[in-house]
């Protein structure tokens, strides 16, 4: 008896989602699910630079976007805020920081 009302109430679960439209996909009106196609457009998200004159000697930082669009520079065991200007001004040359690496993630619609 347990049984049969335990599949009662799946059944019930299932035919209340098909209702409701809590199983089915939203799509636009080219057919896509919104936040699945690709715009083409990327973002910077990370950047690693590197401070120092040389390839042999110096010093690795990495400057990670958050999901509020502040940053963060990890440099060793200190993490610091850091603001867009910051970012901005990583140039390099000589003894200021370079950027090495840049990473960036897609943008969808």
């Amino acid at each position: 008896a347990a049984a049969r009302e335990l599949e009662e109430k799946e059944k019930e679960k299932a035919a209340g989602e098909g209702e409701s439209g809590g199983g089915a996909m939203d799509v636009d009106s080219s057919g896509f699910e919104p936040g699945t196609r690709l715009t083409g457009f990327y973002e910077l998200h990370a950047v690693l630079t590197h401070k120092g004159r040389s390839a042999d000697s110096g010093h690795y930082v990495a400057w990670v976007r958050n999901k509020d669009d502040s940053w963060t520079e990890f440099d060793d065991h200190q993490p610091n805020p850091k603001k867009l200007d910051d970012i901005l001004a990583l140039k390099g040359g000589g003894d200021h920081h370079m950027g090495y690496l840049l990473m960036y993630k897609a943008q969808y619609i």
